[in-house]
């Protein structure tokens, strides 16, 4: 889901030729993956266990590698 948001931002940026839109596309996502992302993970890990840890350890983070 953020990995797509952030494609699309990043398409936008180029389509429509604006710098500054490309340029906020790695600020974005630092601040989702650290103001969000690994805070998401802790909230499962805590309420899942050992269920959410087996899953996190089959899927990609961002689902891109």
């Amino acid at each position: 889901m953020y990995a797509g948001l952030l494609l699309v931002v990043g398409g936008i940026g180029i389509a429509f030729a604006s710098d500054w839109t490309l340029a906020m596309v790695v600020p974005v996502a630092l601040i989702l993956h650290h103001g969000v992302v690994l805070r998401e993970e802790r909230y499962l890990e805590a309420r899942f266990g050992d269920s959410y840890r087996r899953y996190k350890d089959r899927v990609s983070r961002w689902g891109l590698f």
